[in-house]
C-alpha cells in the first residue's frame, strides 16, 4: 500500500456513458495521480449523506501526472453507481487512495491477459508499465456483447495479439474467454496469465491451468469492501492451505491463483 493515503475530494473533469451502464470518468486529484502505482484503486462517494453508507471501490485505470489526474472505468449495478450517473462536470466527490500494494515484479518476458468486461479496468495501468519494459503482452477480451469489450482500442494499441470472445458471438469467439486462452496456450508459449472479471466461469479452468504446474496464474481478486484500508476485514479472502486470510485492499487485489482458496469472484 502507498506510504501516503490521499482522503478528501476531487474534481470531475469528464464523464461519459460509454457503453450503456459504464461510466468513463477522469478526476483531477493531484497526489492521487503522483502516487498511484498498478495495482492500486480508490474508494469512491459521489453523494451526500449516509444513503449509502458507504463508499465503493474502483480501480484505477490510467493516471496522468502533467493533468494530474486519474481515469476510471465504473460499471453501473446498484444504487452506489446509479448515483454516480448524476455526476456532471466540475462536480467534486469524495475519495481516498492510492489503495492497494501496487505490483512491483515485471521479471518475465511475456504474458497474457483475459478479462471480461469491467474487469479490463484493473489491467490497463499494469498492461501499460510492462509494455514500457519491453514485455510482450497478448490479451484476450470478454464480455456479453461487442459493445461491452471495455478498453479494447487501449489494450490493442501496446498487445501483440487481442482476441475476443462475446457471449452473442457479436465480436470474435462466442463463448467463453478461457476456452480461447485455452486454444492459444496450445500454440504459444509464454510465461504467466493475468485475469480478472471471469468470476466463478473463468475460475475452474484458471485453477485447473495453475496446478497443471505449466505457467503460473494471477488474479485481481474483486471483493466487495467497505473500508479500503484493512480495518474492517470485509474483503477477506482465505489463504490456500492454511487457516489465516489475506485481505484483497491490504495484499491485494494481485494475487497468485495458488496463493487463495475460493476468491470472493464477480462476474462481470
Amino acid at each position: 500500500m502507498s506510504e501516503t493515503i490521499y482522503a478528501g475530494d476531487a474534481r470531475v473533469v469528464s464523464v461519459r456513458e460509454a457503453p450503456r451502464d459504464y461510466l468513463d470518468i477522469i478526476l483531477e486529484c493531484t497526489q492521487i495521480a503522483a502516487d498511484s502505482e498498478p495495482g492500486q484503486f480508490v474508494m469512491l462517494k459521489s453523494w451526500s449523506g449516509n444513503d449509502p453508507i458507504l463508499p465503493r471501490p474502483f480501480d484505477i485505470v490510467e493516471t496522468n501526472k502533467k493533468t494530474n489526474t486519474l481515469r476510471l472505468i465504473i460499471k453501473v449495478v446498484g444504487r452506489g453507481t446509479m448515483l454516480m450517473k448524476q455526476l456532471r462536470q466540475n462536480d467534486r466527490v469524495t475519495i481516498s487512495g492510492p489503495l492497494g500494494k501496487p505490483i512491483t515484479d515485471y521479471n518475465f518476458n511475456t504474458m497474457v491477459i483475459l478479462a471480461r468486461g469491467c474487469g479490463a479496468a484493473a489491467v490497463l495501468f499494469f498492461a501499460r508499465k510492462a509494455f514500457t519494459k519491453g514485455i510482450t503482452i497478448h490479451t484476450i477480451l470478454s464480455a456479453a456483447t461487442k459493445q461491452k469489450l471495455i478498453l479494447e482500442n487501449e489494450l490493442k494499441s501496446i498487445s501483440k495479439t487481442l482476441l475476443t470472445a462475446t457471449d452473442d458471438g457479436s465480436s470474435g469467439y462466442q463463448g467463453l474467454g478461457t476456452d480461447v486462452l485455452a486454444e492459444f496456450l496450445a500454440k504459444n508459449n509464454t510465461d504467466r496469465v493475468y485475469s480478472c472479471g471471469g468470476g466463478p466461469f473463468y475460475y475452474p479452468y484458471l485453477e485447473q491451468l495453475q496446478s497443471s504446474g505449466k505457467l503460473p496464474v494471477y488474479l485481481f481478486v474483486e471483493n466487495y469492501m467497505a473500508c479500503g484500508t484493512g480495518h474492517c476485514h470485509g474483503c477477506a479472502v482465505k489463504k490456500k492451505h492454511k487457516e489465516d486470510y489475506y485481505l484483497v485492499c491490504r495484499d491485494g487485489p494481485l494475487f497468485r491463483l495458488d496463493e487463495v482458496e475460493e476468491p470472493c469472484l464477480i462476474y462481470q
